[in-house]
């Protein structure tokens, strides 16, 4: 009789945030904590300005993105399955809100991706990266197909001067990409209530 190889299964996604969780120091606890009841705080806010699927949506993908900004510190990878369910959020709220939606939403994704996507092979990004900009590109797209490119480049500027003050030569990036995006969609809820323009508004 021939032996049967059993190869081991991959951690689960929820597993692997329980271990990335339990090896994250209570002060980064604390910051990951404080950056979620921001992230539902903001959606609580957007629902007065944009459709209630839209809200929803970014909340829903602000919390994934904490997750995998977690796993990201502790295995320097982001998981893929969180990055599909944001993506399929994003779609059926931007299906809901209108094809004016979904046009922003992928200029969107499309400008939050791009410049990560161009200086990948460059500065030694991974592609998780780039998804994980792609994706919330898109859900920064249901406030302002704008918010995705701050979102990037204020996680690029803020990581580049964390780097030089630690001398660090490697970060995990989600983490900085996932703090842009949630300060980017509350600079763009504020600029549209400010203007008051009306759904969707243009900076």
């Amino acid at each position: 009789m021939a032996d049967i190889t059993v190869f081991p299964s991959s951690p689960s996604t929820a597993a692997r945030f329980g271990q990335a969780w339990q090896a994250l120091a209570p002060r980064r606890r604390g910051l990951v904590l404080g950056g979620v009841a921001g992230a539902v705080g903001i959606a609580l806010a957007a629902a007065r300005q944009v459709p209630m699927a839209s809200a929803i949506a970014i909340g829903f993908v602000g919390v994934l993105a904490a997750a995998a900004a977690v796993v990201d510190v502790h295995e320097h990878r982001i998981p893929n399955r969180l990055l599909w369910v944001a993506a399929v959020v994003v779609a059926v709220a931007a299906a809901l809100a209108g094809w004016r939606t979904v046009g922003d939403v992928m200029v969107g994704l499309v400008i939050g991706s791009v410049p990560l996507f161009v200086v990948r092979y460059d500065k030694g990004l991974g592609l998780g990266d780039v998804k994980f900009a792609a994706v919330l590109g898109a859900a920064g797209g249901l406030v302002h197909p704008g918010v995705g490119l701050v979102a990037v480049w204020a996680a690029a500027l803020a990581s580049g001067l964390f780097a030089l003050r630690t001398d660090r030569m490697r970060l995990a990036l989600a983490p900085w990409l996932w703090a842009g995006f949630v300060a980017a969609c509350a600079a763009g809820l504020v600029m549209v209530q400010l203007g008051g323009s009306s759904w969707p508004a243009r900076f």
